[in-house]
């Protein structure tokens, strides 16, 4: 229902806002950060006015100690707090403070692009250095009062950190030497009202950028062409005079109008721009000096890459594309920064007493390796754990602890805790749960990089079937709210609407106990400030008055779902097959939670027979008593929640028309959020020789390891053929699914675990009269019958072998010398044409048995008709 926006107590300004603050503890850490932005902040300031009035003095101490000291003064205080502390930053926030920040958000182009365009503002500003701001004082006030008024016009302009993040000639530089973390971990730098001005935003996560960015073109540019970039600027002086000591001597600090001469032809050594080649203007020589430099450095690195690429993998067999940039990274930046240092300041620094430079170098020299040691080691997957180990160690359940700072230690605490509690697995997982879906939500791991985190669940003693349960509870979750436009978010789009929704609820709390008519401009002034369109402050504001339509609209999600499920149930049922009823088996599973969803989401009152009939009717195959059942929810529900029902029930009727074989129903299958669902539709539809390119790719891109798996047999499986003229390859994950499915023992065993069996036995044949095992020896193996019988051998008194029985497909073989380490009891044998089976481990036999009551029953069943036979 439509929610009026009510007049708070007094007239609104912009001034009485909520803010989101730090807390005391963060506060206090890092108490100094405040003076030290407001120091930086006064030298910003004063440096313009020096360089006006004390000319001799002014390119010597801008350039040779304020910005000589800039580099090593962001590696040591951290990416984020540098960030809070940059005088350019507090410019163009001006804006913002006063209450009226731009609204414009960047481009695509520039989103995609703006490390060449840092770039290009740096190139510039070296150029300008190299022909008018080293010496000059009214050149240096110029350019330092030009680029303050283009933070300030861009801050009022453009929303957030534009200027920061996209433009900034220090943008890109700051990322350099401190990606992807600092020398210490520091508190994020995010801003306190986000307006997601920039995907992967840096303030509130740097290393998570930084690998969303690892394979971007541009920033590949950047990182390998600065180092030459710098060297290209220092060796400029020596091109221009053919000696160092211009340089090092310091003369170039004092040289006023410059820029008058600078793009004349030269005449002396004064005016050269070659030393060699005197009569090209200084301005070409300089601006072709860093251009080729710039460019030898990237071409050299990229050379570089691939054989340090080709080192690495020597090394390290699972290497990856992003491992190699990692490193080439960090050398380059290693690179550009000792390259810096052998320069910057040299000519203020050599004049002092000589343990100064030196003791100033050692510094430089500890920091350099310092970064380049934290650097290489660092890899994507080591984020990865410790962005979803944070997330877990927030969930601490131990109240009479602190949980502690070591990530590893914290696991074993926590692990050993669980012990101790009958509900501690239960727990374990759902705070591994709670964790997964929080890092994947905000971005900063892909459901991919959670499938790899093996060390980490291993740590929680997590087991892989586990882990596919809740990852298939996380995507079933996902699809689940998927109209929800607060949902399917970044994590500065989340930050955005979670500061937004604050404002709003203490706006709300004040002015829904207030009289008079509702504000709407006061909402509108809101929305402008956070950059919320309509449908997201819907959202938001329907998640604070109770979520009345966000629950209706994942009801009919739900309802969408049964009714598809249904549909294709019944075809398959009207087909019987063994991968048909596997897959119809699988969706009987998926539309049975999403009733129990549907139940929990509408929070049912009703008497536990009226449950059960509700259940049984949205679980029946008939499309009458579906739709009998689901008319009857309009008596129970609220009606925006009923009409919501119907009209998803409706569509889902319609959309049958579109899939009228059972073709079609797999198609729409392989797009199902269960990997399981989509692996064995996309088998289905090779048996019924229905694959085509288009979806082979697609599946071969799957997240999931099964899916992708079932796509290489398949595409395997038709070269073989073309090949061949042949099928007969290994058997695959799913088909060993669906073949330990067909043994009794395993029929109602779940997907994650029957899975985990499959990967652990292996295909295997036995020719007529070979032995599969032989009573009196020991035996620490399953059979899973394929194909073809065996024959039940028993020694009787006389030591003759006596035939008690025979067995045929699906026929499990050999499980008492497993559960019982005793020898085996029986001879089996192959007979005529031999069998083919599946011999599955012992220890995974007997792990499955312990997690699944229902493959203990089928073993007691089994267990119970032999002794039947042979009494």
């Amino acid at each position: 229902m439509a929610v009026a926006s009510p007049r708070p107590p007094a007239t609104p300004t912009r001034a009485s806002l909520p803010v989101v603050v730090q807390t005391s503890v963060e506060a206090d850490a890092e108490w100094w950060v405040e003076p030290v932005k407001w120091v930086a902040l006064a030298v910003f300031i004063i440096v313009p006015i020096f360089a006006l009035l004390v000319q001799p003095l002014a390119g010597r101490v801008v350039w040779t100690i304020v910005v000589a000291a800039l580099p090593l003064f962001i590696v040591l205080v951290g990416y984020h707090r540098w960030r809070r502390i940059c005088p350019l930053a507090f410019f163009a926030q001006i804006p913002v403070r006063l209450r009226r920040p731009g609204t414009r958000k960047a481009s695509d182009w520039l989103e995609h692009n703006y490390y060449y365009v840092a770039f290009t503002v740096f190139f510039v500003s070296l150029w300008l250095r190299l022909i008018a701001t080293n010496g000059d004082g009214l050149s240096i006030a110029t350019f330092f009062v030009l680029i303050t008024l283009a933070a300030l016009i861009f801050g009022a302009l453009f929303t957030g950190k534009t200027w920061c993040n996209y433009i900034c000639p220090l943008s890109f530089i700051e990322k350099i030497y401190t990606e992807p973390h600092g020398l210490r971990e520091t508190n994020n730098s995010q801003c306190t009202k986000c307006t997601a001005c920039k995907k992967s935003c840096p303030d509130i996560n740097e290393e998570n950028g930084y690998w969303k960015e690892i394979e971007s073109r541009a920033k590949r540019f950047v990182y390998f062409a600065f180092p030459g970039l710098i060297f290209g600027f220092y060796f400029y002086y020596y091109m221009q005079s053919g000696t160092w000591s211009y340089y090092f001597g310091g003369s170039w600090t004092h040289e006023p109008g410059m820029i008058w001469r600078a793009f004349l032809p030269g005449s002396d050594a004064q005016t050269a721009g070659f030393f060699f080649l005197p009569v090209v203007p200084r301005a070409i020589a300089s601006l072709l000096t860093l251009a080729a430099c710039g460019m030898a450095s990237y071409l050299l690195f990229g050379i570089l890459e691939r054989y340090v690429g080709v080192w690495l993998k020597r090394r390290d067999a699972e290497t990856d594309a992003a491992r190699v940039r990692h490193v080439m990274f960090t050398l380059a930046a290693f690179t550009a920064f000792l390259t810096f240092y052998t320069f910057a300041g040299a000519p203020t620094l050599w004049r002092l007493p000589w343990v100064f430079p030196h003791l100033f170098l050692i510094a430089v020299a500890l920091t350099a390796t310092l970064f380049l040691t934290r650097r290489l080691s660092r890899r994507q997957k080591e984020f990865a754990e410790e962005t979803l180990g944070r997330s877990i160690i927030k969930r601490w359940a131990w109240t009479d602890m602190q949980p502690p700072k070591d990530l590893h230690e914290a696991f074993l605490i926590h692990t050993i805790r669980a012990k101790e509690s009958a509900r501690g697995e239960a727990h374990v997982l759902e705070a591994y749960k709670d964790a997964v879906r929080e890092t994947v939500d905000n971005g900063f791991v892909t459901r991919e990089e959670v499938q790899l985190l093996e060390s980490l669940r291993n740590q929680l003693h997590i087991k892989k079937a586990d882990h596919e349960k809740v990852m298939s509870a996380l995507a079933e979750e996902e699809r689940a709210l998927i109209s929800d436009p607060t949902k399917q978010i970044s994590a500065e789009k989340r930050l955005q609407l979670e500061t937004y929704a604050r404002a709003l609820e203490r706006y709300l709390q004040r002015g829904l106990g207030a009289e008079g008519g509702p504000d709407d401009s006061f909402i509108q002034q809101l929305r402008d400030e956070y950059r919320v369109t309509k449908d997201e402050h819907a959202a938001v504001l329907d998640d604070l008055m109770g979520g009345e339509q966000g629950m209706a609209s994942r009801v009919g999600e739900e309802i969408s779902l049964i009714e598809r499920a249904a549909q294709t149930i019944q075809a398959l049922e009207r087909k019987p097959a063994p991968t048909n009823d596997f897959l119809a088996e699988l969706l009987r599973r998926r539309r049975a939670r999403s009733i129990d969803r549907l139940m929990r989401g509408l929070s049912f009152t009703l008497e536990d027979e009226a449950k059960h009939d509700l259940r049984k009717g949205l679980s029946s195959s008939n499309d009458a008593e579906r739709e009998s059942v689901i008319e009857s929810l309009r008596a129970i529900v609220p009606p925006a929640v009923a009409e919501r029902i119907l009209a998803a029930y409706r569509e889902s009727i319609s959309l049958k028309a579109t899939l009228p074989t059972l073709t079609d129903m797999l198609y729409a299958r392989t797009r199902s959020v269960d990997p399981f669902v989509r692996a064995v539709a996309l088998y289905a539809l090779c048996e019924r020789d229905a694959v085509d390119t288009e979806l082979l790719s697609r599946m071969m891109q799957d997240e999931h390891e099964l899916v992708r798996e079932t796509a290489r047999i398949v595409i395997e499986r038709a070269m073989s053929v073309e090949a061949r003229g042949t099928t007969a390859l290994p058997l695959g994950t799913v088909e060993k699914m669906i073949a330990l499915r067909g043994a009794p023992v395993f029929s109602r065993l779940a997907p994650e675990h029957l899975v985990e069996l499959a990967r652990a036995s292996r295909e295997d044949f036995y020719d007529t009269d070979e032995s599969l095992c032989v009573e009196g020896e020991s035996g620490n193996e399953v059979f899973i019958l394929l194909s073809g019988e065996v024959s039940i051998l028993r020694r009787d008194d006389e030591g003759e072998d006596r035939l008690v029985g025979t067995e045929g497909v699906g026929t499990l073989i050999g499980e008492m010398a497993v559960l019982d380490p005793s020898p085996r009891a029986a001879t089996v044998i192959a007979t005529a044409g031999g069998v083919r089976v599946l011999r599955l481990n012992g220890e995974a036999f007997r792990e499955a048995l312990e997690d699944d009551p229902a493959i203990a029953s089928g073993v007691i069943r089994t267990l119970a008709q032999r002794l039947r036979a042979v009494t």
